[in-house]
């Protein structure tokens, strides 16, 4: 009786084992990401990844902003990956779409900016945005670690402006930037 239950549990840990050790070559499901540290003096956020199968992710971001146009922005990305032949990385090309809030604080002296400002005094802010936009990147696995470069354009509509606002400063280096280049790294599991 013994050496039945002892090569059933012998049976039982040979399986757990096989499924265990065959767990470490499957690809990632979730990952979440932290905005780059270069930009953290005007903004900061946390997206998460929850990847549907090898090559399509569906993605969460939320982005704090500070600076001139303090405030949120939230989207939600999805993103096609090609895997790479000659390495860990990966390509990919994503489509999002989101919206956001950005007050207006101005700087008395920052005031006479002539080169990205039109020298207007108004104190407005923008308000609600919408937001779309796509592009391509760079995904480069480390293990359990990775960073990530994309580059693409952005559209941002401000809804229901009716007062004059720094549209300028708003889409040039703002949360409305057109420009949408990031820098990510994060941790996969």
């Amino acid at each position: 009786m013994k050496k039945k239950v002892l090569t059933c549990l012998c049976f039982l840990f040979s399986l757990l084992a096989c499924t265990e050790s065959r767990a470490q070559y499957l690809d990632p499901h979730f990952a979440i990401y932290f905005t780059s540290p270069l930009g953290v003096l005007s903004k900061g956020g946390l997206k998460f990844e929850y990847r549907l199968n090898l090559q399509h992710a569906l993605l969460l971001s939320y982005t704090q902003y500070w600076g001139f146009f303090p405030g949120y922005q939230s989207a939600l990305e999805y993103r096609l990956y090609f895997p790479s032949r000659k390495s860990t990385s990966e390509n990919f090309i994503y489509a999002k779409g989101g919206m956001g809030f950005a007050d207006y604080q101005s700087k008395t002296e920052y005031k006479q900016v002539n080169l990205i400002s039109d020298q207007r005094k108004e104190d407005k802010a923008p308000g609600t945005y919408v937001l779309a936009g796509g592009g391509i990147g760079r995904h480069i696995n480390i293990d359990w670690f990775f960073m990530e470069f994309n580059a693409g354009l952005k559209f941002a509509q401000v809804t229901g402006a009716t007062h004059v606002y720094n549209e300028r400063l708003f889409y040039t280096t703002g949360p409305g930037s057109i420009v949408d280049f990031n820098f990510h790294f994060g941790i996969q599991f």
